[in-house]
């Protein structure tokens, strides 16, 4: 019986500590040259696999950086999701398919379902999910959210060009309407943590090939990321 506020914290902590490991046993998920194996097989275009890889760089930046603050995010992960989020993107160029969805389902299908849950929330965050939570999902949703075809822009400038490009029609604009609120929370809650703010994204030299920022003045890694 569980007593005190106190205990009932502890008890939830360590509960969630049992499920994060049990998780990382269970894990299965696919390293670097895997993902790019995947991309081809799934003939991935070109400029969606440096869109990706560009995502991607920014997602384990971003990790490493909270995991320097105490979070426990996993970066290969956030690695791997980062590169298939758009796997099933080219079948969406002509029709309307929900690609985060139909990519999910195939990462399932390959035996990834850590990386295809991630992959599914990379457009829309579950409305389940509390909005003060930072884990994979997020970071990914966001590292997308802060990228234009192979470049890192400003929150402002990716809804721009989401809304130009996909809000086409009344309910997706309802959507992106709606939607704006969480990513700018998001946002928020990630730079409350870093002594850096939403603008440095920008400033970064990423080194797409090997998913890792460079620090232009030192030419070391910041990524502390290796596939």
């Amino acid at each position: 019986m569980l007593e005190t506020e106190m205990e009932k914290l502890e008890y939830f902590a360590n509960f969630c500590h049992r499920i994060h490991m049990n998780r990382n046993r269970r894990a299965n998920i696919p390293d670097q040259a895997t993902c790019l194996d995947v991309m081809a097989r799934y003939e991935m275009p070109a400029h969606v696999v440096r869109h990706s890889q560009t995502v991607t760089t920014v997602a384990l930046y971003l990790a490493r950086r909270l995991n320097q603050v105490g979070f426990k995010l996993a970066p290969d992960l956030v690695r791997a999701a980062g590169l298939l989020h758009d796997i099933t993107k080219r079948h969406s160029f002509d029709r309307p398919l929900d690609h985060a969805l139909t990519g999910a389902k195939l990462l399932r299908k390959l035996g990834y379902p850590e990386v295809a849950e991630v992959v599914r929330q990379h457009v829309r965050l579950s409305a389940s999910r509390p909005a003060d939570l930072l884990a994979e999902p997020e970071i990914v949703n966001y590292s997308d959210k802060r990228v234009v075809n192979d470049k890192v822009v400003s929150l402002d400038d990716r809804i721009a060009y989401i809304k130009e490009r996909y809000a086409t029609t009344a309910e997706a604009g309802k959507w992106l309407e709606r939607a704006m609120s969480r990513f700018y929370g998001l946002e928020k809650r990630i730079f409350s943590l870093l002594p850096e703010g939403p603008d440095h994204l920008i400033r970064l030299e990423l080194d797409l090939d090997r998913l890792e920022v460079v620090d232009a003045g030192s030419a070391r890694s910041e990524s502390g990321v290796r596939a």
